[in-house]
């Protein structure tokens, strides 16, 4: 019986040492680029490991993470971000059938080297495969538009955009549609939770973020009760994935403001949309694939509004939804996910 350590992702860590089934969690450690938390996360790996070498080291896919380099040394079982987030959820229900995995959350390197976030994976035993996820759009300045989500709303709907971004000074506008228009430090993403980010700013209820999700967080709170109206998307099918385009909705959030609409009213329909894309992604999917039993996992799942809407209109579908309740939905459920996977593709 094999000791497996797994890692964990960065912005929120908790390692997992496991022998067998015997599972040893770590301390919530939070975001490790602060320096304080990275100390306190080799101290506990150190403590935890002192009587205890570990046969595979687990760790998140993308190679720049502290975490990552931290175990750069061991031979690393590297997991993609959100195939470890579904799994976590199998591993959670003892779920032994493949699922249709709906990962929505703000950031994890793909396996094409882009930013991924928006995604519907099929997850067995033997592996993953994506299905589906959100067309890739730019993110103009990377990390940047997480802490400036205006930019994201340039992004999408380019100088159409513009004339909604208040507090931006022209210039600046002009330089990020530029940046966009060159692919100058504009790596590509299919985030849902940048997705959230410029719904947000584009209502001009969050253009500048000073903590995690601020603007998501903000744009649930608008949401009222008995709206069941929801915005136009695209799904069209390009090398045996779906790819879900979002563009045709913002373009209607857009044709909102200009009425003067109750902007709680656009918030509530910019989610009912997101819930309907679930749904319609996960028949099409379920139809190619025969999979009912459906998991969602990522940290935009912590989203109240979202999930208990998503979960009633599925089941209402007459789909098996499953979702993290032992672990967070976050990516405090990653190490979990790795260490599942680390035994069911028989590296222990």
């Amino acid at each position: 019986m094999k000791t497996i350590l797994a890692i964990g992702a960065d912005i929120k860590n908790r390692f997992l040492l496991a022998k067998g089934k015997n599972l040893h969690f770590g301390p919530d450690i939070g975001d490790l680029s602060d320096a304080s938390n990275y100390e306190l996360f080799k101290k506990e790996i150190q403590r935890a490991t002192k009587n205890i070498k570990p046969d595979i080291v687990t760790c998140d896919l993308h190679p720049g993470y502290f975490s990552t380099k931290f175990v750069k040394e061991h031979s690393q079982k590297p997991v993609q971000h959100h195939h470890a987030h579904i799994a976590s959820v199998l591993e959670e229900h003892n779920l032994k059938k493949p699922v249709i995995g709906v990962a929505f959350d703000g950031t994890g390197l793909g396996t094409d080297g882009n930013i991924w976030g928006g995604e519907f994976l099929m997850v067995e035993k033997k592996g993953f495969k994506r299905l589906a996820h959100f067309k890739y759009i730019k993110m103009p300045g990377g990390d940047k538009v997480v802490s400036e989500p205006w930019r994201m709303v340039l992004s999408i709907l380019g100088e159409r955009g513009a004339p909604f971004i208040k507090s931006v000074k022209r210039e600046d506008k002009e330089l990020i549609l530029s940046m966009c228009a060159k692919n100058i430090n504009s790596p590509l993403t299919s985030s849902t939770g940048r997705l959230f980010d410029a719904a947000a700013a584009l209502l001009g209820i969050c253009e500048r973020a000073s903590r995690e999700a601020e603007g998501p967080i903000k744009l649930e709170a608008m949401c009222k009760d008995g709206v069941g109206e929801s915005y136009e998307f695209g799904i069209s099918k390009d090398d045996g994935q779906y790819i879900i385009d979002m563009e045709p909705l913002f373009l209607n959030m857009v044709k909102d403001l200009k009425r003067g609409k109750d902007k709680r009213v656009i918030a509530t329909k910019f989610h009912n949309s997101m819930v309907l894309i679930i749904l319609k992604t996960v028949k099409r999917l379920s139809k190619d694939t025969g999979i009912k039993d459906i998991a969602l996992s990522g940290g935009v799942f912590q989203n109240r509004f979202l999930r208990t809407k998503a979960i009633k209109t599925l089941l209402s579908s007459k789909f098996n939804v499953f979702i993290n309740d032992k672990t967070p939905v976050n990516d405090f459920n990653i190490s979990l996910g790795q260490f599942h996977v680390s035994c069911c593709t028989g590296k222990n």
